[in-house]
């Protein structure tokens, strides 16, 4: 074959007659001399280019938007116009990319975290996701182009049609897939089912369901890939590589790279008419063409390689998430239409079954939980692994040792000994120990060992910096800070234990001494009185005998003459590592029953003296609902005497299913560690939504968020018939722990709303505040001398919109609970106990004690010295209960007691508003108490005060002590500042005016304060009483009026007077004879207590969340 130039003639096979050796020509206007289709005749002949004009294969000139075709420019005025819309609708789609781009890849590359990434999502979100904006740079660019593409390539099929001639259906069959697709549209057209999906899953089935997609992130990604790994996995490397490369290979075309075009695609050399007419492209341009095919593709390449490390190295490994969040996300993917239900029941089921057969045979437990072996002892709830709610239940028997399976395989890492014994010897705590071809620290907790895998322990030490990032995450929950909070629950609940069995016994013996006097009258029915049931339940009890007992004294309630043990059953709602279930069972001597449940089957796996169980907690407790008290499997599955919620974060979903599920008179421990919404000022929205109030801003927050969480716990209770009564309320370190004793009572459920209050805060200026309550609760006496309560509407507000003492504005808190923090009786209890409890086994027995009798010394109604506490305290009802010679049993407060000085304050914030050293607390103290007022501290914050001396006392207090002690400069605070205002009112102030003019002066502007901010004539009046009762002026008139009145009226009138609040009759605060007398403010104690612990060693705090991971 002769050649041009060195190079060689196309062969003269180009002239197969197919459809699939057809070119493609410029669409000039079909002529008259084109031969017809049906004839063969269908090869034209090249036409040489004219002088100027670009060759066909080379490349085009860089330009941003699409090269688009020659005809596009036709005279057909819609190609112009579709072309356009096609070429511009590409950029805010790839703008919104590149945002998802960062999101899902480079955050999670950078935190390699889940949770941290979650962050920089909420930042960028509203960028790309409002509501407005995310269709105009997302959803119908999108629809425009995939529509203006389809309607330029109908346009060229027909065009195509009209230039070769073609008559008949099938001839125009044949050209609308001639020439064929240049891969860059293939890959959008297959692109267009994948991101339909993505937008199902992610967006518009969360919309349905949920209402929105505000829930919706990384989280829930990761949630859905570990529940169908090989699915999602399957679909993000395609749905990832086909929009990358299409993205790419799109932005190359548009700036002049053609390297995914049908004509190069072929690669047809034969049949290609490149090389007629010296049409032929020189080494160099093909070389250059090759280069960018390379760059091109590269590029492609590495993109969908980070966009996959991101989004299924870092999200994918994820794993499923916990709690109530978890199973929202659960619903949404099982709701998604048509795939939902079957890659939930298939390839999630499957995967599971896998997962497990691989971990039975490998016998890969993380972790195994230990006990010391003593009477009685446990034995694992034989359950399915697939069971409905996935409930790990301890249960009780006798002389059965459990551990002899579990210990044989376990051993020391230590020459001293090969084999585990069944008493752990005392220094196997905090030692390496091998199991299951693992190796585990062992962690020794009360009575209770567990097994701690090294990824653990690391992440529960050290900074975030020291860690590596396989330690990060926890795969189960397990902070060694919080052992103080796992004694006080152990002491607490035996304490009521104790409590509940000395009520059960005493009503067997009211019962069995009311059968011996009733014993003649048979066939006589009688009311069934409370406690009935629950006796008729002891009866099933569990037979155990007196030598069985455990733990380290008798139990107070035992009933030797019918050698029965009354039921006395645990929840730990959610459990974790198990530890604090296992401590219950093991520490507790009238337990009968622990059930512990998690949602996270790590966690569950972690418990390995039960089998792998997971359920929901709120399921298990609306189960309990049901009438019978065991299963068919013999799971109890009654109510609990005592439920333990111990979440990460807020307790606020649980709590409306654990009022239902704990017995009347049931004991509620609740931890919530979410102080950043009850303790602070940056999300009221949030605690309005959990808690159902707005927290307080001040040095006072954390007494607010406890109220706060008792609101949350007596709404929740009320609806369904149940009133709360607060045993013990304590803020420590980052978190709430609350106790709380439920009671069925109709009556005293009438009784919240006055046990409700708002809040006045003065968080801008001073830091006083007033408080409101919601309705008002009157004691009275019917026609009989019986004590009855009225309880109607409260008059407000009590506060003007501005501070009384600094004039700043103030702000609302609450609703939030106004009744009493704690019952002292119970506080007693466990203060009685703890000169006998083994400190090796409660290691942080000197700060309970501390932390105890700093919040008994709260109630300034309670006399600590001699143990008394205040006989209005105390419920009627209860009064009979507390004479009875157990000492066991606590009385119940009054349900109309409200706290009447709820609240604290800093004596250093006091100082800081107005600028002067801080005053010492013996000394302010000492203030207080020679005043006539009682004061004590908080068991919060260090260096604070509650007292009953009201505010203008309080300041009054603080201008003596800086008149006294600590004088400011002239000019240290500015005009119109909190302290300016306060510092005004001061006696030095008064001094230079005269005798006369002193009070005249003073009188005349507050009555003319109050004549313009009166709102109506009886307002008016009021203020003006109290501008007169100020001055003095107004006991003046008032004994005058009194001596004017006939003696019986005086009479009648002197007990009221005497009635009312003492501030009435208080002299004014610039008369008050403040002293500060140290020596009457010390406090001085037999012992030295750990009131408030320093930090328990460097970097500690609340952790990560546990990543369920195994």
């Amino acid at each position: 074959m002769a050649s041009i130039d060195g190079i060689p003639q196309k062969p003269n096979a180009v002239e197969r007659h197919s459809m699939s050796s057809m070119q493609e020509l410029d669409p000039s206007p079909v002529q008259d001399e084109l031969h017809d289709l049906e004839s063969g005749e269908y090869v034209f002949k090249a036409q040489a280019p004219k002088h100027g004009s670009k060759s066909q294969g080379g490349l085009s000139t860089p330009k941003l938007g699409l090269s688009g075709y020659k005809w596009a420019s036709w005279s057909d005025s819609r190609v112009p116009l579709v072309s356009t819309l096609q070429k511009y609708s590409t950029y805010p789609p790839t703008l919104f990319f590149a945002l998802h781009f960062a999101n899902t890849s480079l955050f999670p590359l950078t935190t390699r975290s889940v949770l941290d990434s979650e962050t920089y999502l909420l930042l960028t979100r509203p960028i790309y996701q409002s509501p407005g904006l995310e269709h105009v740079i997302l959803t119908v660019p999108i629809l425009v182009h995939v529509a203006s593409g389809i309607v330029l390539r109908n346009i060229r099929s027909s065009r195509r049609a009209r230039l070769y001639g073609a008559e008949t259906r099938s001839q125009r069959y044949l050209l609308n897939f001639w020439p064929r697709m240049s891969l860059q549209a293939r890959l959008g057209y297959f692109l267009v089912p994948l991101l339909g999906t993505h937008v199902l899953v992610n967006r518009v089935t969360p919309l349905i369901v949920d209402g929105g997609s505000s829930g919706v992130g990384l989280g829930y990604v990761a949630h859905g890939i570990s529940r169908s790994p090989l699915f999602w996995s399957i679909y993000y490397v395609a749905f990832v590589a086909a929009g990358v490369w299409h993205i790419i290979g799109g932005w190359a075309a548009w700036m002049g790279c053609r390297v995914t075009t049908a004509r190069d695609e072929r690669g047809n050399k034969k049949a290609s008419l490149d090389g007629y007419l010296e049409h032929v492209e020189s080494q160099r341009r093909v070389k250059r063409q090759r280069k960018m095919w390379w760059t091109v593709n590269g590029v492609a390449a590495v993109g969908t390689a980070v966009w996959l490390a991101g989004a299924l190295g870092i999200i994918g490994r994820g794993g499923q998430g916990s709690g109530w969040e978890a199973n929202g996300w659960t619903r949404i993917y099982k709701q998604v239409p048509i795939l939902g239900p079957w890659f939930d029941n298939i390839l999630f089921e499957y995967t599971q079954a896998k997962i497990y057969d691989f971990s039975q045979t490998a016998k890969s437990y993380t972790s195994i939980a230990l006990l010391r072996v003593g009477p009685p002892i446990f034995e694992p709830m034989r359950l399915s692994l697939l069971s409905p709610f996935r409930i790990a239940t301890l249960r009780f028997t006798t002389n059965i040792s459990i551990f002899s399976r579990c210990l044989s395989s376990v051993q020391y890492c230590s020459s001293r000994s090969s084999t585990m014994e069944t008493e752990p010897a005392p220094g196997v705590s905090d030692q390496l120990i091998q199991y299951g071809g693992k190796e585990y620290h062992a962690v020794k907790e009360g009575k209770a060992f567990i097994l701690n895998p090294p990824s653990q322990a690391a992440a529960s030490k050290g900074t975030r910096r020291d860690r590596k990032a396989e330690d990060e995450a926890q795969s189960v929950f397990y902070n060694p800070i919080q052992q103080f909070n796992r004694d006080l629950s152990v002491l607490a609940i035996k304490t009521y234990g104790e409590h509940v069995l000395a009520l059960k016994k005493q009503g067997a013996e009211r019962r069995k001494r009311r059968g011996m006097a009733d014993g003649k009258a048979k066939g006589k029915k009688r009311k069934r009185e409370d406690g009935d049931e629950e006796e008729k339940k002891i009866g099933k009890g569990v037979l155990v005998d007196s030598q069985a007992q455990n733990g380290d004294q008798p139990c107070a309630g035992s009933l030797p003459e019918h050698n029965i043990t009354p039921s006395f059953s645990i929840l730990d709602a959610l459990s974790a590592t198990g530890l604090r279930a296992l401590r219950y069972a093991s520490e507790i001597p009238s337990t009968t029953c622990v059930v512990a449940n998690d949602l996270s089957p790590s966690a569950i796996q972690s418990m390995k003296l039960i089998k792998p169980n997971t359920g929901d907690a709120r399921i298990y407790m609306y189960s309990t609902l049901e009438k019978s008290s065991t299963q068919s499997n013999g799971q109890y599955a009654g109510k609990f005497d005592v439920i333990d919620l111990d979440p990460y974060g807020t307790a606020a979903p649980f709590l409306d299913s654990a009022v239902q599920a704990v017995k009347d008179g049931g004991l509620l421990c609740v931890t919530c560690t979410d102080a950043g919404v009850w303790a602070s000022n940056g999300y009221p929205e949030k605690s309005f939504a959990l808690y159902g109030g707005i927290p307080t801003k001040g040095t006072h927050s954390h007494e607010g968020g406890l109220r706060l969480i008792l609101h949350g716990l007596a709404t929740a209770a009320a609806k369904y018939g149940l009133a709360i009564e607060p045993l013990l309320s304590l803020s420590i370190d980052f978190y709430a722990r609350v106790f709380v004793r439920v009671h069925r009572s109709p009556a005293e459920v009438k009784f919240a709303s006055g046990n409700a209050m708002v809040v006045y805060n003065c968080d801008s200026g001073c830091g006083a505040w007033s408080t409101q309550p919601l309705t008002q609760t009157k004691p009275r006496l019917d026609k009989k001398g019986n004590l009855f309560y009225h309880h109607g509407f409260a008059q407000g507000p009590v506060a003007n919109m501005i501070c009384e003492h600094c004039g700043m504005k103030t702000h609302i808190g609450g609703p939030m609970w106004a009744g009493p923090l704690h019952n002292p009786h119970f506080i007693k209890r466990i203060l009685d106990t703890l000169p006998e409890v083994d400190r090796g086994v409660y290691q942080t027995v000197d700060r309970i004690e501390g932390m105890l009798t700093t919040a008994l010394e709260e109630d300034l109604g309670t006399n600590i010295s001699s143990g008394s506490v205040s006989p209005e305290l105390i419920n009627t009802e209860s009064k009979i209960i507390a004479s009875s010679e157990d000492p066991a049993i606590i009385p119940r407060m009054d349900p109309a007691l409200r706290e009447p000085y709820p609240f604290y304050f800093s004596l250093s914030a006091l100082s800081k508003v107005l600028h002067t050293s801080t005053i010492s607390a013996d000394a302010f103290r000492g203030a207080v108490r020679h005043l006539g007022y009682r004061c004590t501290r908080s068991h919060t914050k260090p260096n604070t005060i509650r007292t009953d001396a009201p505010w203008d006392v309080v300041w009054e207090i603080m201008r003596e002590w800086v008149r006294q002690k600590s004088p400011i400069k002239e000019n240290a605070l500015k005009h119109g500042t909190a302290g300016a205002v306060i510092m005004a009112k001061s006696r030095e102030n008064f001094k230079a005016l005269k005798e006369g003019e002193q009070q005249l002066d003073l009188l005349k502007k507050e009555i003319v304060t109050a004549a313009e901010n009166g709102n109506n004539i009886s307002d008016v009046v009021t203020r003006v009483e109290a501008a007169l009762y100020r001055s003095c002026s107004r006991q003046a008139l008032g004994q005058c009026a009194a001596d004017s009145r006939p003696a019986d009226l005086r009479k009648d009138s002197q007990t009221t007077d005497q009635a009312r609040t003492t501030s009435m009759a208080k002299p004014h605060p610039r008369t008050l004879d403040v002293v500060f007398d140290e020596s009457l403010g010390r406090e001085v104690t037999r012992k030295r207590l750990v009131r408030y612990q320093l930090n328990p060693r460097a970097n500690w705090g609340p952790l990560n969340r546990a990543s369920g991971r195994g």
